[in-house]
């Protein structure tokens, strides 16, 4: 008896497990479908197929990350994603030789809707459509035609980061013995080449030499032309003739302001000052010893040497022997005309020194944080302080640049309503350290703010999660912008009372969105709300097309 009911207890334990397993695996979700080839239809082996949480911060910019364990497809192109929780998902895909595709992106490398997944869901039929890479070739040559082996080939595309046009450097490659090149994995846009020789493969006292040269053959990179590329295209016939230019040398010394001694060993950087379109290499050279540096191939034009603050710490020597390792910054502007420069002297130095206090955040809950971020897009080393208690705040060894100000962590409600530097007005401005002087910064927070909050909305009424959204004053170029959550919704917090426009992107890539020319052309598609003192007003917008925020964009290029 005790035997057949120990059996029987053990028998019924068993099946309450099982029960609670079958409950527990029937909360579980499943994915299946195919990756194809966009072009061809064929199923594709060996894509990465893999979810990862929603999140309305995940944009266009930047290779997906794989958060989830990644499954991988067979021979027919098949995958299945099985064991997945209930939630909210982004689903991607990769492959060599393809680019990334979100599942329902209306292009590569973007990512798509969330896909939402109750509990027991099983979403079968999946298609995901891989777009084959596209590729350039092309050739370097020189002035005779001959080819230019072991060349630099710099790839462009425009950007609008600072709110400002420019070329940021996309890949690269190098070219062969005869000249010629290839670059891959390329998305379907427009695209602009360089071609280089190294200034140490040139002889650096030629008068004449060849300068970075824009396809087809031009110095001026504002002349350089577009090269259109389509999804899987092969671009052929890309020739790049080289060319040459009278260049000159600069010469100077780098010297501690402190100590009035040698800056031996530091890295300097050659900028030029012209904000039209920067393309080409960095120029870069390092001091001797004694301080001394030398710049030669320069052409014509105005410029900046300058410590180069996003290569980190830097090292002062003295006698030969390092000293401890110290963050120096230093700054000289100089003109280059029909001869060489000489005796340019360069101070370096710590960096600038800011105090200041912040006021209408004294005992705040929260401390917030005070950042200086560079207007150029090719600079990095922002600042950032942590406010008192009290409203006080210090920032020391800052870069000289052309800083943004902005404040982040404020109180529920709150903005900055006013900024003095050293007693002049600031507000709404960049803050132009340039000059490597310091100073006391005033920074006034209101906290009377109001709120917008709504809904986008894709053309057909239905939420857009992940949209982006932007808000902008009337008249003004200031824009700040948020990503719709998973509902579609969005919330903008400590707004001055002012009118205001609002404006939703289907996909957008977010250096464009920073771009106050491009924005203006969509004013009238905006919605227009006034917002008061701690009121909040909603809206409801729907969200400009792709296809129209592309061919905008393509006008401003």
């Amino acid at each position: 008896m005790g035997y057949a009911m120990r059996n029987a207890r053990v028998l019924a334990v068993c099946l309450v497990a099982a029960a609670c397993c079958a409950a527990q695996t029937s909360d579980k979700c499943v994915i299946r479908g195919q990756v194809v080839s966009a072009a061809t239809g064929a199923p594709l082996k060996k894509a990465a197929v893999w979810v990862e949480a929603f999140s309305p911060t995940r944009g266009v910019n930047g290779a997906p990350p794989v958060s989830h364990p990644p499954t991988v497809t067979d021979a027919e192109g098949h995958f299945t994603l099985a064991n997945l929780d209930p939630g909210i998902y982004l689903l991607s895909a990769r492959r060599n030789g393809y680019l990334d595709q979100g599942y329902g992106a209306a292009e590569p490398e973007v990512v798509g809707p969330p896909v939402k997944l109750a509990p027991g869901d099983a979403l079968n039929g999946i298609t995901l459509k891989l777009t084959p890479q596209s590729l350039l070739y092309g050739k370097v040559t020189d002035e005779d035609g001959d080819p230019v082996p072991d060349a630099e080939v710099l790839v462009y595309k425009i950007s609008y980061a600072g709110g400002r046009k420019q070329f940021v450097n996309v890949t690269g490659t190098t070219s062969q013995a005869d000249g010629s090149l290839v670059v891959g994995n390329l998305r379907p846009g427009r695209f602009y080449l360089s071609a280089w020789i190294r200034a140490g493969e040139q002889d650096p006292n030629a008068r004449e030499v060849f300068v970075p040269t824009y396809y087809p053959s031009t110095a001026n990179a504002a002349e350089a032309a577009p090269i259109e590329v389509s999804a899987g295209a092969e671009v052929r016939g890309l020739a790049i003739r080289l060319r040459k230019s009278r260049v000159f040398h600069i010469r100077g010394r780098a010297v501690n302001s402190a100590t009035g001694e040698p800056a031996g060993h530091l890295a300097l950087s050659l900028v030029a000052r012209e904000r039209g379109l920067a393309g080409g290499p960095k120029r870069g050279t390092t001091t001797s010893g004694d301080g001394r540096f030398e710049f030669d191939g320069v052409l014509p034009g105005s410029y900046r040497i300058q410590s180069d603050a996003s290569a980190g710490l830097f090292v002062l020597y003295g006698d030969g022997a390092p000293e401890r390792a110290t963050a120096v910054f230093g700054r000289a502007v100089v003109g280059v005309g029909d001869s060489d420069v000489e005796d340019v002297t360069v101070a370096v130095g710590k960096g600038v020194e800011i105090e200041g206090r912040m006021a209408g955040v004294v005992n705040a809950a929260k401390r917030p944080t005070l950042a200086l971020v560079p207007t150029d897009a090719n600079r990095s080393g922002s600042a950032y302080a942590k406010v008192e208690a009290d409203g006080a705040f210090r920032l020391n060894d800052v870069p000289p640049d052309v800083y943004e100000l902005a404040a982040t962590g404020l109180p529920e409600g709150a903005y900055v309503k006013a900024v003095a530097f050293n007693g002049q007005d600031a507000t709404n401005q960049d803050l132009d350290l340039t000059s490597g002087a310091g100073g006391r910064l005033e920074i006034t927070v209101a906290s009377d703010g109001g709120e917008v909050a709504g809904t986008a909305r894709n053309a057909k009424g239905d939420p857009l999660p992940g949209a982006l959204v932007q808000i902008w004053p009337a008249g003004g170029e200031g824009a700040r912008s948020v990503k719709a959550d998973e509902a579609g919704t969005f919330r903008f917090r400590g707004l001055p009372p002012a009118d205001y426009r609002v404006a939703a992107w289907e996909d957008l890539d977010d250096d464009l969105a920073t771009y106050p020319a491009f924005r203006a052309r969509f004013e009238e598609q905006a919605a227009t709300v006034g917002v008061a003192a701690r009121a909040t007003r909603r809206v409801e917008v729907t969200a400009i097309s792709r296809a129209a925020a592309a061919a905008e964009a393509a006008r401003l290029n």
